[in-house]
C-alpha cells in the first residue's frame, strides 16, 4: 500500500493549519516527514542544502485537489498550496482506506501534532529539525557513523536468529522477510551508501532514503528483537514495516525490489 503524490499532498494539507502550506520547500519537508511514520509515498527525495528535496514537487500546478496560489513574501513571489473541497474528499478517503490501515489512532494523532508543529516553523527551522533527527549535518558525521555501526551489529545478531523462527503463519514468514530485508539494507547502507563519511562535503547526489531508512531501521530494532521471542506475532506492525521498506522506493533507488540488479547488492 502506497500513497500517490496527490494523496500524500492532500494528507499534509488536510492536517496543516488552515488546510494550506506556505511554500514548495516547506511542502517538501512535510511530505518527507511521512517517512518517519512508515508511510510509503510515491515521491522520491534527494539531498539539497535544505535536506529533503523532490524535483517532482517543483512543477506542481493547480489541479482538482489543491490550488497553487502565488503571493508576495518579503518582496518576492512564493507559491502556497491550498486544499480544495475535492482535495478534502481525497484527504478523508485516504485516511479511511489507507492511513487507518497503517497507523493506530495514537500514531495518527502524533503525526497530526508533528505536521501542525512543523508547518508553524520557518523552512530553516524545519530543515534543522530534520537534520538533527537524521544526523545529516557534517558536524554529526561521527554520530552517524556510530549509529550505522551499532545498528549493523544489532541486525547481525537478529539475522542470525531467523532460522529459529517457525513458518506456520503468514506473520512469521513476513517477520523473517522483514529481518532479512533490514539486515541486507543496513549492510548496503554501511558498505555502499555511507562509505565516504570521512569526506567533509555533502553528497548532493545522495538519496534521502539513505538517511530515512537508517533512522527507521534503528527505530524498529527493539521491535524485531521482541518479536523473535514473542509467541503471538504483531502481524499488523510487521506488515506495516515490511510494506514501508519494500514500497517506498522504486528503480531510482538501488536497493529496491524493482531493481533488476538487486541481487548483486546482496553479498
Amino acid at each position: 500500500m502506497i500513497l500517490s503524490k496527490d494523496e500524500a499532498i492532500c494528507l499534509i494539507l488536510g492536517i496543516s493549519k488552515n488546510r494550506e502550506v506556505s511554500s514548495p520547500t516547506k511542502l517538501n519537508k512535510l511530505l518527507a516527514r511521512l517517512n518517519l511514520y512508515f508511510i510509503p509515498i510515491d515521491i522520491s527525495f534527494s539531498l539539497n542544502k535544505f535536506g529533503s528535496f523532490s524535483a517532482d514537487l517543483s512543477s506542481l500546478q493547480t489541479n482538482e485537489y489543491y490550488n497553487v496560489a502565488p503571493y508576495n513574501y518579503m518582496g518576492r513571489s512564493v507559491n502556497k498550496f491550498v486544499l480544495k473541497p475535492k482535495g478534502q474528499e481525497l484527504f478523508t478517503e485516504t485516511i479511511k482506506l489507507k492511513i487507518n490501515k497503517i497507523l493506530t489512532d495514537g500514531e495518527f494523532n502524533s503525526l497530526k501534532e508533528t505536521i501542525q508543529y512543523l508547518s508553524s516553523l520557518s523552512v530553516t527551522e524545519i530543515s534543522d529539525n530534520e537534520h538533527k533527527k537524521l544526523l545529516v549535518d557534517i558536524d554529526d558525521r561521527f554520530k552517524l557513523q556510530q549509529k550505522i555501526n551499532e545498528s549493523f551489529i544489532e541486525l547481525i545478531d537478529i539475522y542470525q536468529q531467523i532460522n529459529k523462527l517457525p513458518e506456520n503463519e503468514i506473520a512469521e514468514i513476513r517477520l523473517k522477510a522483514l529481518i532479512e530485508y533490514c539486515y541486507h539494507l543496513i549492510k548496503y547502507l554501511k558498505e555502499k551508501r555511507f562509505v565516504h563519511l570521512s569526506e567533509e562535503e555533502y553528497d548532493f547526489d545522495a538519496h534521502m532514503f539513505d538517511y530515512y531508512f537508517l533512522y527507521n531501521i534503528s527505530q524498529i530494532i527493539p521491535f524485531l528483537n521482541k518479536q523473535i521471542s514473542e509467541k503471538e506475532k504483531d502481524a499488523i506492525s510487521i506488515n506495516k514495516f515490511y510494506q514501508y521498506f519494500v514500497n517506498s522506493v522504486k528503480e531510482e533507488y538501488p536497493f529496491s525490489i524493482d531493481n533488476k540488479n538487486l541481487k548483486e547488492l546482496i553479498v
